[in-house]
C-alpha cells in the first residue's frame, strides 16, 4: 500500500514522496530511502512494493532539486548538501516517532548513498542498519578538480548556470567499457527497457547546474577525506551492493575500498558484487535476485 508523504524543508520548500507499507501483515521494520542524482523516488516503486510484500515499510521523498516540485532540476540552494542531510534526519525522526519499537534502516543509492554515508557520521545512533547501493570512493584529485571547476563557473555565471563542460567531465567516460552502447545512459543498466524509461522520464537525466556539482564535490571531499568518525555506532550492520560494471564504484575498486573502510570502523559489513551488473542494480535484468538479497539481509538482521 502506497500513501503520499511530505515534509517541510527548512521552511523553504515542501519535499513530496511516499510511504509504502505492508497490507495486512505485521510491520517488521522501516527503511528510509535516499534516491540518486537526476532521478525521482517514484522509480523505486517496484522495489518498495517488493519490500512491503515481505513485511517492510519504506519511506522516501524527492530530494531538493529533484522531481516535479523542484524550482530548477538539480538546484539545491545555499548549503543544499547539508540541508539534504538534515532532511534525512527529519524523516528518520518522523519514522521513529510514528512507528513505535521497530527497527529503522537507512538506504541510499548513488548520490543518496554518499548522503547516507554523511548522515551516519552524525546520526548513526538513530538507525539499526545501513544499505548502500551504487556507491564508490572518488579520489582526491577528481574531487578537487570538480570543486575548482564548479566554484569557478558559479563565481562567473551564478549558481543556476548549467555547464555542459562540467557535466561532460563528470560523465563522459561512464560508457567506456560498454561495447556498442546505444545511449549515453547505458551505464545505468543492461536492461534497455529500464534505460529508455529513464531517458523518457522528464525528471531524469538532466544536466545539473554548476552549484550542484560544487555542493556535491564539497560534501564528498569532507565525507571521504576529512570526516569525524567519533560518533559511529560499533557493530552497526551495513549492506553494500553494486554491479561489477558500475563506473561510479570504479568497477568494484571504489566499492571494495568503501567496504574496507567501514569494516575497519567496526561496522558489520556485508558486500555483494553482481557480475556484469551496472550502476542501478535495482533496475538490472536480475533485479528480482537483488530485491531478494536485500530482503534476506534485512531478515537476518531482524532475527
Amino acid at each position: 500500500m502506497r500513501k503520499d508523504f511530505s515534509i517541510d524543508s527548512f521552511e523553504e520548500i515542501t519535499l513530496k514522496g511516499y510511504v509504502w507499507s505492508p497490507d495486512g501483515t505485521v510491520l517488521k521494520a522501516m527503511v528510509v530511502l535516499a534516491h540518486g542524482m537526476a532521478e525521482t523516488i517514484e522509480r523505486y516503486d517496484a522495489f518498495a512494493n517488493f519490500l512491503s510484500d515481505h513485511g517492510y515499510g519504506i519511506i522516501g521523498v524527492n530530494q531538493r532539486g529533484h522531481g516535479p516540485e523542484a524550482q530548477m532540476l538539480g538546484y539545491l540552494g545555499e548549503k543544499g548538501w547539508s540541508k539534504m542531510k538534515e532532511d534525512l534526519k527529519h524523516i528518520v525522526d518522523y519514522v521513529k516517532n510514528t512507528y513505535d519499537d521497530i527497527p529503522v534502516f537507512i538506504m541510499g543509492h548513488s548520490m543518496g548513498s554518499f548522503l547516507v554515508r554523511d548522515f551516519i557520521i552524525s546520526y548513526s545512533y538513530l538507525v539499526d542498519g545501513v544499505i548502500l547501493s551504487g556507491t564508490g570512493y572518488p579520489d582526491k584529485i577528481s574531487l578537487k578538480l570538480g570543486q575548482w571547476l564548479a566554484a569557478k563557473d558559479v563565481k562567473k555565471h551564478g549558481d543556476k548556470h548549467v555547464s555542459t563542460l562540467i557535466d561532460s567531465i563528470a560523465f563522459k567516460n561512464y560508457n567506456k567499457k560498454i561495447k556498442d552502447a546505444k545511449t549515453s545512459f547505458d551505464w545505468l543498466s543492461s536492461d534497455s527497457t529500464m534505460v529508455q524509461a529513464y531517458i523518457d522520464n522528464p525528471y531524469c537525466g538532466q544536466i545539473h547546474p554548476s552549484s550542484f556539482f560544487l555542493e556535491f564535490s564539497n560534501g564528498l571531499y569532507q565525507l571521504l577525506y576529512h570526516p569525524d568518525y567519533s560518533n559511529f555506532k560499533d557493530g552497526l550492520p551495513m549492506l553494500i551492493f553494486s554491479g561489477e560494471g558500475d563506473p561510479v564504484g570504479n568497477y568494484s575498486k571504489g566499492v571494495n575500498l568503501a567496504a574496507k573502510k567501514y569494516d575497519a570502523l567496526k561496522f558489520d559489513v556485508k558486500k555483494i558484487l553482481y557480475p556484469e551488473g551496472r550502476h542501478e542494480m535495482l533496475n538490472e535484468v536480475n533485479r528480482k535476485q537483488v530485491f531478494e538479497d536485500v530482503v534476506e539481509w534485512l531478515d537476518e538482521i531482524n532475527n
